[in-house]
C-alpha cells in the first residue's frame, strides 16, 4: 500500500513538473505574439509591409529615391516584379512611377537594399530517387 502511494506521489510531481513547463512554453509564446504585435503597431507610417526594398538613390539636396519590389505570381509561378519607384524631398513623397518587369523573377533583398534575381530551381523528386540497377532475367 506505502508503494503504491509513493509511486502515486511521483507520478503527480512528474505531471506537475510537465505542466509547469507547458505553461512556461505558452507565457513565453504569448509575449513573442505581444511583443510582434507591439512592433507591428509602431512601425513607421511610410513602411511598405508588402514590398521588399530594392534600392535608395540619393540625389542630394533632401532628394531620395527609393525602389521597391513585389513579386506577381499566379498559380505558383512567377510572372514578374511590380517595381514601385517613389521619389521624396525631404522624406515627403512628391512623385510615383510603377512599372512591371516581367520574367520568372525574384527579389532578393538585405539590410536597405536588394536585387532583381531569377529564383533557385527547386530539386524534382523525381531526380532525387536513385535509379536502380535493372535486373535482368537471362535464361541459360
Amino acid at each position: 500500500m506505502a508503494t503504491k502511494k509513493k509511486e502515486a506521489t511521483k507520478n503527480a510531481v512528474v505531471t506537475k513538473k510537465a505542466d509547469s513547463v507547458q505553461d512556461e512554453k505558452e507565457a513565453a509564446k504569448a509575449a513573442k505574439r505581444k511583443a510582434r504585435q507591439e512592433a507591428l503597431k509602431n512601425r513607421p507610417a511610410g513602411q511598405r509591409t508588402n514590398s521588399k526594398m530594392i534600392d535608395i538613390i540619393d540625389c542630394g539636396n533632401g532628394k531620395t529615391v527609393k525602389n521597391y519590389g513585389y513579386p506577381v505570381k499566379t498559380k505558383g509561378t512567377s510572372q514578374g516584379i511590380l517595381v514601385t519607384s517613389v521619389v521624396e524631398v525631404d522624406g515627403n513623397p512628391v512623385s510615383t512611377s510603377v512599372t512591371f518587369v516581367p520574367g520568372n523573377l525574384t527579389i532578393k533583398s538585405k539590410k536597405g537594399h536588394g536585387m532583381i534575381v531569377s529564383p533557385k530551381a527547386k530539386k524534382s523528386k523525381e531526380a532525387e530517387v536513385t535509379d536502380e540497377p535493372e535486373e535482368s532475367d537471362d535464361e541459360d
